[in-house]
């Protein structure tokens, strides 16, 4: 009886692997190098003057990565306010509208999943999602990895300088450090240009905590004399630290985002000194929750060098052997 059994068993394992072997062979796209564990999905946002498909490259390499539309994760680039909409509406604006198109849309997107989603946002779209992140309603959606690419997120302080930016010589003009202030701190700029909301001039940081109608209340520039502001600004806080990880990068060779750190909250002081990260109003004081996410393991904030402000949406060509900054930088956080 023993002799039957193991040779039962001898058999069964013999036909399980060449069952396996068969599977494998005959269906391409299904053997142990493909069967990938998939990401959550995914939702990116375009920066400033920017499209959705500015992230399709992005798309398609995950899609390959994983091979076969099954096994890839969902994905989706929002296409609210492109174009000329994204520098002519106030970021204010811009959140709201968002917020209330992933609220009404979760169940088509596909993030109403209790294990949550992951935001990858470029540019000017990656402050406007932090600000999103700060103001979802609760119980509500539930953000897993939110990837901040080359955002800026202690503000700007001088033109971009890519030539195809878009912003056009008018406003290139108004960006440049001497008079931008006078540009941007005013009611005007304010309801009519959205890199008015976060010009972040440290000579006149009187006017950027009053006159700015943006940065200052999503990072915390603000001051805290009333109960309606206390309020706020706790709820954008437990908001934010209901994230499971944050992640904030950069590059010191950025060219359109100025300063360039801005992206991984260093900036300058009013005589143009690099300042440090834990140095910032955000983290000593913690106003929306870096300090703690710091403490608890949840925050990730690097700067490389040698890229420009477009290289974290450029893929190579498939047939290439370079890895794309967004398979070197982002991707190990999705995963």
């Amino acid at each position: 009886m023993i002799n039957l059994l193991f040779g039962l068993l001898c058999s069964t394992i013999v036909i399980l692997g060449w069952s396996r072997s068969w599977w494998s062979a005959m269906t391409p796209g299904f053997d142990d190098d493909i069967i990938t564990p998939t990401l959550r999905p995914i939702i990116f946002l375009h920066g400033i003057n920017g499209h959705a498909d500015e992230f399709d490259g992005i798309i398609a390499l995950l899609r390959d990565k994983y091979r076969s539309e099954a096994a890839a994760p969902i994905m989706h680039s929002i296409g609210i306010c492109e174009g000329s909409c994204s520098l002519l509406t106030p970021l204010p604006k811009q959140r709201d509208a968002m917020i209330d198109y992933l609220v009404k849309n979760a169940a088509t997107l596909g993030i109403d999943r209790d294990d949550g989603f992951n935001i990858v946002a470029h540019s000017q779209g990656a402050l406007l999602m932090r600000a999103v992140i700060q103001k979802l309603p609760h119980p509500g959606l539930n953000v897993r990895t939110y990837v901040s690419m080359a955002g800026p997120q202690r503000g700007q302080w001088g033109p971009c300088l890519k030539s195809y930016s878009g912003l056009g010589p008018t406003i290139e003009e108004k960006m440049a450090r001497p008079m931008g202030w006078i540009a941007f701190y005013n009611p005007i700029a304010q309801h009519g240009l959205s890199v008015a909301n976060y010009w972040n001039d440290p000579r006149h940081s009187d006017l950027f905590r009053r006159e700015a109608n943006f940065l200052p209340g999503i990072n915390g520039y603000i001051g805290d004399d009333d109960e309606s502001t206390r309020s706020m600004m706790a709820e954008q806080k437990d908001n934010f630290l209901r994230i499971g990880k944050a992640v904030f990068l950069g590059s010191s060779d950025d060219d359109c985002i100025n300063p360039p750190l801005s992206s991984v909250f260093r900036f300058v002081d009013d005589d143009g000194n690099p300042t440090r990260l834990k140095d910032s109003l955000e983290y000593e004081q913690d106003t929306f929750g870096l300090k703690t996410m710091d403490d608890e393991g949840r925050l990730v904030i690097k700067a490389y060098s040698g890229y420009d402000h477009t290289e974290w949406l450029r893929v190579p060509h498939k047939d290439s052997a370079e890895i794309s900054l967004f398979e070197l930088a982002v991707l190990p956080h999705l995963q």
